[in-house]
């Protein structure tokens, strides 16, 4: 792992830092479509036969608003979370202004965090232990990109996760660090068979509280064969 010399963590790097924490979170002819549905549309449970949406995802963007808690102070930010495929995934960062803070690409097992204020990067295949003052979560890379959109399969050694009756989770933790908690709160339908997130809670430790209520999607799915 590069990690370029850090000599302080400015309430700029905080969310890039909680972030990395979440590990804060993704051929054929297909068809882009806004996500926005009505309340009543029908919610139908997905049979065997039919992809995840993990693998029937092309391309995917949404806005997020996100509102931390810590005993830091509290903020609230803006993203945009693009997905290419479920094999990259990247996360821009701004302020209450609408100014550019970082950018967090992860692309499978690797991450690059850009602190563009600071014009200061953060890369490597595992994340750090600390950056500055702050303990960082353990969260596999390869795992970010499905708790960002609440699709942790459940044979996924490395969670454990309750589930609601259409088989979406609603709480899960890792098995090696209970202290994290991500719950799920509403679900945006997609197709038919495929919903995503509009809320998401994490918790850590009782020390950290981040809300995230996504916004704006955009999905491109692979055609299905």
């Amino acid at each position: 792992m590069n990690v370029f010399k850090i000599n302080y963590l400015t309430k700029h790097d905080f969310l890039p830092v909680i972030l990395i924490s979440l590990g804060l979170f993704l051929h054929g002819c297909s068809v882009i479509q806004n996500l926005s549905r009505e309340p009543d549309s029908p919610i139908l449970p997905r049979p065997a036969s039919v992809p995840s949406l993990l693998q029937s995802i092309e391309s995917l963007t949404f806005n997020a608003r996100i509102a931390i808690q810590s005993s830091d102070g509290d903020i609230t930010l803006t993203a945009q979370i693009a997905y290419s495929g479920t094999d990259t995934v990247t996360v821009r960062l701004k302020d209450p202004l609408k100014r550019q803070l970082a950018t967090l690409t992860i692309t499978r097992n690797d991450y690059r965090l850009w602190l563009q204020r600071e014009n200061r990067q953060l890369s490597g295949s595992e994340l750090p232990d600390h950056i500055g003052n702050y303990l960082i979560p353990q969260i596999p890379l390869t795992s970010i990109a499905e708790l960002l959109i609440g699709q942790i399969d459940s044979r996924n050694i490395l969670f454990y996760a309750n589930y609601d009756r259409l088989h979406r989770p609603s709480r899960i933790s890792m098995k090696n660090n209970p202290d994290l908690i991500v719950t799920y709160r509403d679900w945006n339908p997609i197709e038919t068979y495929y919903w995503i997130p509009a809320s998401i809670e994490f918790v850590h430790n009782r020390d950290l509280k981040i809300s995230i209520h996504y916004s704006q999607f955009q999905i491109e799915l692979r055609k299905l064969t």
